[in-house]
């Protein structure tokens, strides 16, 4: 018994361990870990969003976290493969040999499992892998199964020097204070996303929305844990496919193109009736359509391919390529983007959902099939067209001098434009058209603000809009998948 226990704390205690390494290797130098490899594989067979959208149906607010917690069980999951190697291991052999077996362990588990479940090919060999470059993810993959060995041996050292009973004890608080610290850096991180959205969502609901979303309030979605960075020397944006002429562009390259400024709304398809997940940005760019008229559309080509940095891929129409709002943007509110927004440079294509609005992208292909993309392939909207939304933004109505009350949001319906909005204070029985604010363009969205005589109390509002068409967004509840969510957005309102 006491033979088995000192095996199994001992690999307990390099398991934890080599957890703590990894996290720090990560926030520190980016390091490649095999949980956010084993993530990126469990996401891509299970299907993510059908996680998202399990846990958008529980309350507290859950759903903000979903991939936080997902990828928690598959850090946990990793940890818990490499305490069975380590177990099984030292039953069989030495503590010595794990100096050769674990690296090499490590690094067939990266190369020869995880990466190929990934797509990217035996050792990350593939010529679309761009996220873990081959030496890099051997060097670590290495390095980690010697960390893990270093561990054991020490730990099988102290074994030998002291009694069986000290021994146990000293292991035992050992352990204990791994685990502590192994888990202070997670929880930090999870309290730090919390009160990052806590801050944003009391930032919003104090007043109407600026017509500009600043940069560091502009919401930001990726598949991705850890956001790629990506060097600007290195970058370069390639197309490729049914071109006449292939072009590979610098950002010097691209910055010394003839660009464009435009104010344009960009929303999330799984943004939830009333949700924070949309923002009004001034891009600065090259126009997408003068890019493809330099390579040449070859006769057939009908769709656009675009491949990002953390492999993350998708599509659209040729005809929503040459819109004049489709853009390759490289500046955000006049600012170089920032990683969580794309930098060095991404695609803004106007009347889309944000997951085609590709970011990190490298290279642009022309061609003839219908192209499923990541999330495609994960059962969410191909098209991605955007829905007309309406959405109150004030949680406490506002005493105008005359005595009435005013509150405020905001609508857009992608390029169609909205042509009004109108508010109900009586649980919908009757309407009142709101006072609308002409969009800075037609790529942005519309203020509005309604005012009514009121007296103190709690009233339940509702807000609808009309396109530019006159076609009113629909009543009818739809959850953001597939399509994106759709309805009457309420609140209650306090009216002092």
């Amino acid at each position: 018994m006491t033979y088995r226990f000192s095996n199994w704390l001992a690999s307990l205690t390099a398991s934890l361990g080599l957890g703590i390494l990894m996290l720090m290797s990560k926030v520190l130098f980016s390091a490649p870990i095999g949980p956010e490899m084993l993530f990126n594989t469990t996401s891509r067979f299970l299907g993510i969003p059908s996680v998202f959208n399990l846990i958008h149906q529980l309350p507290w607010g859950l759903d903000a976290y979903a991939k936080y917690v997902f990828y928690g069980f598959n850090y946990l999951f990793y940890l818990g493969l490499w305490f069975a190697i380590g177990w099984l291991f030292l039953r069989l052999m030495k503590p010595i040999w794990g100096f050769i077996i674990y690296p090499i362990a490590s690094s067939l588990l990266v190369g020869c499992v995880l990466m190929p479940l990934q797509g990217l090919g035996f050792f990350g060999l593939s010529e679309q892998n761009f996220f873990y470059p081959v030496l890099p993810s051997l060097l670590w993959s290495l390095t980690f199964g010697l960390a893990f060995a270093l561990v054991l041996w020490l730990v099988q050292r102290i074994k030998t020097q002291v009694e069986v009973e000290e021994r146990r004890a000293s292991l035992k608080k050992m352990t204990q204070l791994l685990a502590l610290v192994s888990l202070a850096p997670v929880l930090r991180s999870f309290t730090a996303f919390a009160q990052e959205a806590v801050a944003n969502l009391l930032a919003r609901i104090k007043g109407l929305s600026p017509e500009i979303t600043p940069t560091e309030e502009h919401y930001q979605v990726s598949k991705n844990v850890f956001n790629p960075t990506v060097k600007e020397q290195d970058w370069q944006l390639k197309f490729t496919g049914m071109v006449s002429n292939k072009l590979s562009l610098s950002l010097e390259d691209l910055k010394a193109l003839p660009s464009v400024e435009r104010s344009s709304t960009l929303t999330c398809i799984s943004n939830s009736v009333g949700g924070d997940l949309i923002g009004n940005s001034v891009w600065t760019g090259v126009l997408l359509k003068d890019l493809l008229e330099l390579v040449g559309v070859a006769d057939g080509a009908s769709e656009l391919i675009l491949k990002a940095a953390d492999n993350y891929t998708d599509s659209f129409v040729l005809d929503a390529a040459m819109r004049e709002g489709t853009i390759v943007a490289y500046l955000q509110n006049g600012e170089p983007l920032t990683v969580d927004h794309g930098f060095p440079a991404r695609v803004l294509v106007p009347d889309i959902y944000g997951m085609k609005n590709v970011k990190w992208v490298t290279e642009i292909e022309l061609t003839n099939e219908d192209y499923q993309g990541y999330w495609q392939t994960r059962g969410w909207s191909d098209l991605a067209t955007v829905q007309t939304m309406s959405r109150i933004d004030t949680r406490e109505a506002t005493r105008l001098e005359d005595g009435s009350v005013v509150i405020g949001g905001v609508a857009f319906a992608g390029i169609r434009g909205i042509s009004k909005v109108e508010v109900s204070v009586d649980a919908a029985r009757t309407w009142q058209e709101a006072e609308l604010k002409p969009a800075l363009n037609d790529l942005s969205w519309n203020l509005w603000g309604f005012s009514w005589q009121a007296e103190p109390g709690n009233y339940k509002i509702l807000v609808r809009a009309a396109d530019g068409t006159g076609e009113l967004q629909t009543d009818e509840k739809n959850s953001p998948l597939p399509d994106g969510a759709t309805g009457y957005h309420s609140l209650t309102v306090k009216v002092s």
